[in-house]
């Protein structure tokens, strides 16, 4: 039975995007589902309008990467995370370095978002994901998928992708978008245990 596999990128903008090289990889594999966080500060509405198609899915990876999201109070949270819903955004929100502050979790609670972290900052939310934190192809033997995770600036972006491309020939495995994979928390304890990750 084939596996599944994740595939994600981080940090796609206008000017930053390679988007040549993503539409090769859907005509090769056009049942490829690739999940994106986007900077949304240097996007045009052009550019969101031509990243979102039916196999894409784009996820807020804050407007900037200076910091400007830690001092944002539940309501700013919020206003961010709505403000690009018109583009199609899925209901996620992945913080940048995953730097996250209470007001984060809290504003996607209660919006209904998930949160995308990281093993290595285990910060939780109702609804959550976990990315592997090393740029690569990463092959789980305990899990029913596999993942593939990398920057879009990332210097050997191309040598990574063309691994990527064996990798689909040879295991031809089922694609997931993120969304399609959340962990559902059921840990009544979990705004207790985020506070050894916040960003201080």
């Amino acid at each position: 039975m084939n596996k599944e596999i994740i595939i994600s990128f981080d940090d796609i903008y206008e000017g930053n995007d390679r988007w040549e090289e993503f539409e090769k990889l859907h005509i090769e594999f056009p049942d490829i589902k690739i999940t994106f966080f986007v900077i949304t500060g240097n996007c045009s509405d052009k550019f969101l309008k031509k990243i979102k198609k039916p196999w894409t899915q784009l996820v807020f990876h804050s407007f900037e990467h200076s910091g400007n999201w830690l001092q944002w109070s539940i309501e700013e949270t919020k206003e961010w995370l709505l403000k690009f819903q018109k583009f199609g955004f899925e209901k996620g929100f992945k913080a940048p370095a995953y730097k996250w502050k209470e007001a984060h979790i809290k504003a996607c609670d209660e919006l209904g978002f998930w949160i995308c972290s990281s093993p290595t900052v285990s910060v939780k939310a109702k609804q959550y994901w976990y990315t592997y934190p090393s740029d690569k192809i990463q092959e789980y033997h305990d899990r029913e998928y596999d993942e593939y995770y990398d920057h879009i600036q990332q210097v050997y972006f191309i040598d990574c992708l063309e691994k990527l491309k064996i990798f689909l020939r040879e295991k031809r495995p089922i694609y997931k978008f993120i969304s399609e994979k959340l962990i559902t928390n059921t840990n009544k304890n979990y705004e207790q245990q985020n506070i050894t990750y916040y960003w201080k």
